[in-house]
């Protein structure tokens, strides 16, 4: 649905991509090198951007991405330099560039590059991105922010966690002094290189480092240990529930370098990708003043110390080699491997946690098996496929892909001492899966405007574990396999009408051990991945599965363009036990309408629906069927629509407006049906019945002016209004007097705003 005018835009859009790839890939510019070498001597507009920006509103929520998370003032500013003989001279293909955006915010960018266009180009550039995840967090725990390692105050006390009390409900004016309140957010610095040569027309060559630093915190939810003995007669409650600070301090290399070679009728890239993780912390700890018995205690004599790991240093490395072969006009061929070997050899934490008393708790009685889990993951990929145009109308092909994830970690015994002090042993067991999927496909043209897609698919995947102690299996669901047929339709009725329909239709049946015994040591023998006889989790299960689609665009006038999309997707799985079935649903509308050459409106609505139907029991174990059954459903909802409109060729072609408007109501919700229960029609009965929706509804503004103020200068004023109201009834147990048993609580709020923000900038072309 193009006009002419907008077929014109499109060229020029494609021309100007393609130069930037072959830039990008340092790739001759072959038969369009006259046409290339015109744009070249056209040199660029540089400009260069500064102004101010207003927030009314403190908001980590409404800046989450954009830095604008503080009320008050920023500064703008932001360039784009180009230069270089090859802009100005048809003997030189020298460029460079330096541009940078945001650079008065935490959302800033930098970037720089220089190239003689086929030949080489080097590139480096640093960004800079602030995740801003809640400023209402509270709590008694004194440590800084990326740290890892948080202490109660020595005069804080303890709290009574014996079930029968109100726990931390009830804290007194000394605790309640000693909350807090810390912002949290993690920041990601970036800084990439790129370098790339040909050699010449046939082979080049391409090296992109990375290195990636992130800082800062995210809340997590951890468990006290319980049974150690404090001074003073009391004793640690276990599984005591504190949200605490966990570090990310972390650092990434990632390289990626190639070889790339082209021929008549062959091409071939060989290449090599690193990633190397560094976690500077491998352990977390902080103090819990929970406990049972609570006697006369004072300092750290009334706390519990905790140790968690956090993410351990790892590294991949990978070879990778992908090509292609023309045998002819009409059949070709192309595939790839890849073969990556991941390593985690990490020192475990220690497991011993010095208490007050002076005297370790040893998590893992007599020690660990290995000073390290000595993780070893090994990947292989393959994929092949071969298309074929013999006959005019019809292209056929064929394909297989192949993936493998060998897990060669030792499986080893471990000794536990679990939350609420029990012991037992545990076996770790190294989770392996292999997937080979294969593909033939039929696409045939009707008539001119019409082609018809016929395709088929099948996948199989293996599960397994290497080497479990004492040979048990590590999963109840070896393997599955799943074959797909689909039909797909496209029509051009006329020049300006594309429409097109599919459906495919998928079944997945899976191998399923019912008598299955995880090799869990001694924990528990009776314990396996579903505790009820007939549960199956569904990634896991037999499915059938049903999708359709279908979408139209036109353009109903040479200034009217409408498009209409919609999806639907239906499981439905065999498990008497677990996800019954589950169906989602999309619409998408979106209309333009260009009521003069540099004015246009467009409006959108977009409509989601999910839900998901699952099924348990009460009672019954793995060898026997429950016979009491409750049901749980799952909702979500979600609508979106908007209004955008530009109007230029104001003020005798010196203003420009633009507006855009939208508004965006997600709701989830969750339903359960326990009939087996009398009390379920009761107000006061929570473990059954419809629970409040989960809502965020946002509604948002914006308006913008362009003033040309003289050739090479505007001037751009722009004000942003956004509120977002939300309901999730997570908080609710968050609140100081409101917490359940056994839970610190932290008065984290839910993330409502109101915010307005006024913008006025000058941009310079020179």
């Amino acid at each position: 649905m193009k006009t002419r005018n907008e077929e014109l835009k499109v060229s020029a859009l494609v021309l100007a991509v393609r130069c930037a790839l072959m830039v990008a890939f340092a790739l001759p510019l072959g038969a369009h090198a006259e046409e290339d070498e015109a744009v070249a001597l056209k040199h660029p507009s540089n400009t260069v951007e500064f102004g101010a920006l207003y927030s009314s509103q403190n908001s980590a929520k409404f800046g989450e991405y954009n830095g604008l998370d503080n009320e008050g003032f920023y500064g703008l500013g932001g360039f784009d330099v180009r230069g270089g003989k090859g802009y100005d001279s048809k003997d030189s293909a020298l460029r460079w560039q330096l541009n940078g955006t945001g650079l008065g915010t935490t959302s800033r960018t930098l970037g720089g590059s220089i190239s003689d266009q086929g030949k080489w180009k080097f590139s480096a550039g640093y960004d800079e991105l602030r995740h801003n995840i809640t400023d209402t967090f509270q709590t008694p725990l004194q440590g800084k922010t990326g740290g890892n390692e948080f202490n109660l105050p020595e005069d804080f006390g303890a709290i009574n966690g014996n079930n029968a009390f109100p726990s931390a409900r009830a804290l007194t004016p000394n605790q309640l002094g000693a909350f807090h309140t810390e912002k949290e957010y993690t920041t990601r610095r970036n800084a990439p290189i790129s370098a790339s040569y040909a050699f010449n027309p046939q082979f080049n060559a391409q090296v992109d480092y990375n290195h990636l630093e992130q800082t800062g915190a995210k809340l997590i939810g951890t468990a006290s240990q319980g049974g150690i003995n404090l001074l003073g007669g009391s004793t640690g409650r276990a599984e005591a529930v504190n949200i605490i600070m966990n570090p990310t301090s972390y650092m990434t290399d990632n390289i990626n370098a190639a070889l790339n070679w082209t021929g008549d009728k062959a091409h071939l890239t060989g290449g090599y990708y690193g990633s190397l993780f560094h976690n500077d912390y491998n352990s977390l700890s902080w103090q819990n003043a929970l406990a049972s018995n609570v006697s006369a205690c004072s300092g750290p004599d009334c706390f519990v110390n905790n140790t968690m790991s956090t993410a351990p240093t790892n590294s991949l490395h990978q070879a990778n080699l992908s090509g292609g072969y023309a045998f002819s006009s009409t059949t070709k061929l192309a595939g790839g491997f890849s073969y990556g070997y991941n390593k985690q050899d990490s020192s475990y934490a220690a497991t011993g946690i010095m208490q007050a008393s002076g005297e370790p708790f040893e998590m893992i009685q007599g020690g660990l098996p290995a000073s390290s889990l000595n993780g070893q993951v090994e990947t292989t990929h393959g994929d092949l496929k071969l298309t074929n145009q013999s006959i005019k109308d019809l292209t056929l092909s064929a394909g297989v892909k192949y993936n493998e994830r060998d897990n060669r970690t030792n499986s080893d015994i471990y000794n536990y001492k679990n939350t609420a002090d029990g012991l037992y042993t545990g076996v770790n067991t190294p989770y392996s899966n292999r997937k080979t999927q294969y593909q033939a496909a039929a696409d045939y043209r009707l008539t001119k405007g019409q082609t018809l897609r016929l395709a088929y698919d099948r996948d199989h995947l293996r599960r397994w574990c290497n080497g479990v102690v004492g040979g048990a299996e590590c999963l109840d669901s070896p393997s599955s396999d799943e074959d797909k047929i689909g039909l797909s339709y496209r029509l051009k009725a006329i020049e300006d009408v594309n429409f097109n329909a599919g459906y495919s239709f998928a079944t997945r049946n899976a191998d399923f051990n019912d008598i299955y015994q995880a090799n869990t040591g001694d924990y528990d023998e009776n314990v396996n991945s579903r505790n009820k006889l007939g549960f199956v989790a569904y990634p896991y299960d037999s499915r059938k599965q049903h999708v359709m689609k279908t979408g139209v665009n036109w353009q109903v006038t040479r200034k009217l363009d409408l498009g209409v999309n919609g999806r639907y997707t239906f499981d439905d799985y065999n498990a008497t036990l677990g996800v019954q079935k589950g169906h989602s649903a999309g619409v998408n509308v979106d209309a333009t309408y260009s009521y003069a050459e540099n004015s246009s409106v467009s409006a959108y609505w977009s409509w989601q629906n999910r839900e998901r139907d699952l099924r348990s029991g009460r009672d019954g174990d793995p060898l026997t069927a429950p016979t009491q059954i409750w049901t749980n459903q799952l909702t979500d909802n979600g609508n979106a629509v908007g209004l955008l409109t530009r109007h230029g060729g104001l003020m005798n072609g010196k203003l420009e407006i633009t507006g855009d408007v939208s508004y965006a109501l997600d709701e989830t919700s969750y339903s359960t049906q326990v009939p087996y229960l009398a009390t379920c029609g009761n107000a006061n009965t929570l473990s059954c019945g419809t629970l409040p929706a989960i809502k965020n509804e946002l509604l948002s503004f914006k308006l913008t002016g362009n003033y040309k103020v003289h050739k090479n200068g505007k001037v751009a004023l722009a004000y942003i209004y956004q509120k977002l109201n939300s309901n999730d009834y997570f908080y609710n147990g968050q609140q100081f007097g409101f917490t359940p048993n056994r839970v610190m609580p932290t008065g984290l709020q839910e993330q409502d705003y109101t915010v307005n923000v006024v913008a006025l900038s000058y941009m310079y072309n020179f």
